[in-house]
């Protein structure tokens, strides 16, 4: 893989080029990423909206079949499934279980248990149960 920066102040536009063998899933994740225009999800509390960006979001997590938007002080409603806010989200979010989605620059540490079973303690303090089957992921993607 070849990468070329160039530095043009009068470019009214940003632009990068990339020269590829293959496209892996990663480097299609970070098109998208380099692709979108948008850095916050619209979310709702009390009847009315706002917009929250995604570095201010420590957890999105489904409870009752609603979704819920967690940040350090607030929690909101999402009115979207949690595998359509998984496709708007970008890299830094993990998948720690069905019901559950993580930023990782929000995690403050993991809890090994007893049983084998770990929680990811996060910035806020809220503790997320970490599925068997996600371990593997998550360990992968903070390099463990």
């Amino acid at each position: 893989m070849k990468v070329k920066f160039n530095i043009d102040e009068s470019l009214q536009e940003e632009k990068a080029e990339f020269w590829l063998k293959k496209m892996t899933d990663k480097i299609s994740r970070i098109t998208k990423e380099l692709n979108s225009k948008q850095d916050f999800l619209w979310c709702f509390k009390n009847g009315d909206a706002f917009p929250v960006n995604f570095s201010k979001i420590a957890l999105i997590q489904v409870e009752e079949k609603k979704t819920e938007i967690y940040t350090a002080d607030n929690i909101y409603l999402y009115k979207a499934r949690l595998y359509q806010v998984k496709n708007l989200l970008p890299h830094e979010f993990i998948a720690v279980s069905r019901g559950a989605i993580i930023n990782y620059h929000q995690l403050d540490h993991l809890k090994i248990l007893n049983n084998g079973n770990i929680d990811a303690i996060l910035t806020n303090k809220i503790r997320v149960q970490v599925s068997r089957r996600r371990i593997k992921d998550l360990k992968e993607r903070l390099e463990l």
